[in-house]
């Protein structure tokens, strides 16, 4: 079920995106500059994450004043929106479990703000708000593109700028891909086991969600 009511469905974006943008500003000023935050797989997906819901005000505004409050609102391209938030929350679960606790990114209010926020706004507008049972699983492999991009980015910024720490002494946002040490074969590839299972347990919930499998449909009723 997804919110039926296009006024609500809007004042919770607002409220999503306001939220992102009050947690990203203080979260940013954390760093020694925008480009070495710019380092983290935290700061990434919260720029994208509030583009992708200030896109999703725009669309549901556009479609209160074509159709009315009521109905399903106009929402994201799930293909893209559904891995955008499986990687936020992703995001938001190494920096508390790996980047923090090993002072690899900033750990105080600020932070914990930023990355609660990038947990459950994409979560409460995936759903409570979006359309389901449209993305295959196939999108879950496309959209490992990320994950491969990321890992070549944080080889490469350490090639060009081997002496600028992203925080704390440490290269790499994420601790555990740290490209000098003999385990990193290992780290990379449960890394991208973990983003690619992620994204197919997500489309897997999305299809539960839709009601598009009869036999788990008839146990839920």
């Amino acid at each position: 079920m997804i919110v039926r009511n296009r006024l609500i469905v809007l004042l919770v974006r607002v409220a999503i995106f306001t939220l992102y943008v009050v947690s990203l500003t203080r979260f940013l000023p954390e760093y020694a500059s925008f480009w070495i935050a710019m380092s983290s797989f935290s700061v990434q997906m919260g720029i994208v994450g509030t583009v992708m819901v200030g896109l999703e005000i725009i669309y549901t505004v556009i479609d209160l004043i074509r159709h009315g409050l009521h109905g399903a609102a106009a929402g994201p391209h799930m293909r893209l929106a559904l891995p955008i938030t499986v990687f936020c929350v992703l995001a938001g679960i190494f920096h508390f479990t790996s980047a923090a606790p090993c002072n690899a990114a900033p750990a105080n209010s600020f932070s914990t703000f930023f990355h609660v926020v990038l947990i459950l706004g994409p979560l409460v507008d995936w759903i409570a708000l979006d359309e389901k049972g449209t993305v295959r699983f196939s999108g879950a492999l496309t959209c490992q593109l990320y994950p491969i991009l990321y890992f070549v980015f944080g080889y490469l910024r350490t090639l060009i700028w081997p002496d600028v720490y992203v925080w704390g002494g440490h290269l790499y946002a994420l601790p555990f891909l740290d490209y000098s040490e003999p385990y990193i074969v290992g780290y990379a590839v449960a890394f991208f086991a973990i983003t690619l299972g992620s994204n197919i347990l997500a489309v897997f919930v999305n299809n539960v969600l839709a009601g598009k499998y009869g036999f788990i449909r008839e146990r839920l009723d």
